[in-house]
């Protein structure tokens, strides 16, 4: 498949690197290493934005949310719940921090974004719980941080998008709709548990999010394997998939999670849910991130968040 020019010679960077690096990665480096380079190529925010960090009332010491609000935004205004990405492993608040702030600006909306509990330390249910625990506050305290209940949305990226559906599964109520980036639907290929797909071969290394990586996101998240069975996990086997609220689903071409993610945007509309899906050509997993480094990535991120926007508006 073909590649935006500006992430081939991101990836044809870190490849050199790593090539090169002696350093023995430990999981304390590969977060540092994780925020660095997130931070490194995400697009600064063009405007002013408050944060604000509070504990998760009633949650788990480790557990927090960072709000982020436009200067000028008028209140009640749209709140959006981001829930992160990094395999359940990686990643935090500060890591994400030009992003959210970006993604409020755009989306002209709170962004509430959820530092949740991380595995192998917290294995699964902890980052769930969590998030359950994070859209019951919101869903009864959003005007206490400018928010419009009625205004509520989810968005997430891969694992953050596979605790956004699990969340709409568990609770249909509250949610205007929902924002899945290249979402984690199915963990039993990853722990050997089910067939690869053809993205899963594809792109099994060299295109950022390796395979090999993921095997060991779903095994530090899941110790007892049988647990990517569970439908709170894999969503793919939920037997219950109607009555969501409106989605939109984003994939990239270039990513092992593609085919999942594709197949499983099939089962949500053949269920009878509102499903706006996309894949992006010449694009890899996480391409929120790149935004700062490929003008195809930026474009891509744009586009999401109108549409974020537009949902949230109707």
């Amino acid at each position: 498949m073909a590649l935006d020019p500006e992430i081939k010679a991101m990836l044809d960077r870190l490849a050199a690197e790593q090539a090169s690096s002696q350093q023995k990665v430990t999981l304390q480096s590969a977060r540092r290493d994780y925020r660095a380079q997130y931070r490194e190529m995400s697009r600064a925010p063009e405007g002013d934005v408050s944060e604000t960090t509070m504990r998760l009332p009633g949650g788990h010491a480790d557990a927090s949310l960072r709000i982020y609000t436009p200067a000028g935004l008028a209140s009640p205004a749209p709140v959006i719940l981001y829930l992160h990405g990094g395999g359940f492993v990686l990643g935090d608040a500060d890591t994400y921090a030009p992003q959210s702030a970006r993604i409020a600006l755009e989306c002209g909306a709170v962004v509430a974004f959820l530092e949740y509990r991380l595995a192998p330390e917290h294995p699964f249910p902890s980052a769930l719980e969590d998030t359950l625990l994070a859209v019951n506050w919101i869903a009864g305290n959003a005007a206490s941080i400018g928010g419009d209940p009625s205004r509520f949305a989810l968005m997430g990226d891969s694992a953050g998008a596979n605790l956004s559906i699990a969340a709409m599964l568990k609770d249909r109520g509250p949610f205007k709709g929902a924002c899945l980036l290249y979402p984690l639907v199915d963990a039993r290929p990853y722990l050997g548990l089910a067939p690869k797909s053809a993205s899963d071969e594809a792109f099994a290394t060299g295109h950022y999010l390796e395979f090999a990586e993921t095997e060991y996101f779903a095994r530090a998240y899941l110790p007892d394997h049988a647990l990517a069975s569970d439908p709170r996990v894999s969503p793919v086997l939920a037997a219950d998939l109607g009555g969501l609220p409106p989605i939109l689903f984003y994939c990239a071409e270039n990513d092992i999670l593609r085919d999942q993610g594709r197949a499983f945007a099939e089962q949500l509309k053949a269920a009878g849910n509102d499903v706006k899906y996309r894949c992006f050509d010449e694009l890899i997993h996480n391409f929120m991130q790149h935004s700062g480094i490929s003008k195809r990535s930026d474009t891509a991120f744009l586009e999401v968040c109108r549409a974020m926007k537009q949902m949230l508006a109707a």
